[in-house]
């Protein structure tokens, strides 16, 4: 099950990205947004993303 890393970046807005074991990074949102609830639902629908988890961005 593909598990999603939820993070803000530089502008305060909130982006996806999916990593394999080894951290390579797999898929990402192509934007940002503004509220967590709209990445989420554009992490499931363009990242498989089944669950998530906040971060930092790096």
């Amino acid at each position: 099950m593909p598990k999603c890393q939820l993070y803000k970046d530089v502008k305060g807005e909130w982006r996806w990205r999916r990593q394999n074991k080894k951290g390579d990074i797999e898929a990402f949102s192509k934007q940002g947004f503004e509220s967590e609830e709209e990445c989420k639902k554009n992490g499931k629908e363009e990242g498989n993303c089944t669950s998530f988890r906040k971060g930092a961005f790096h």
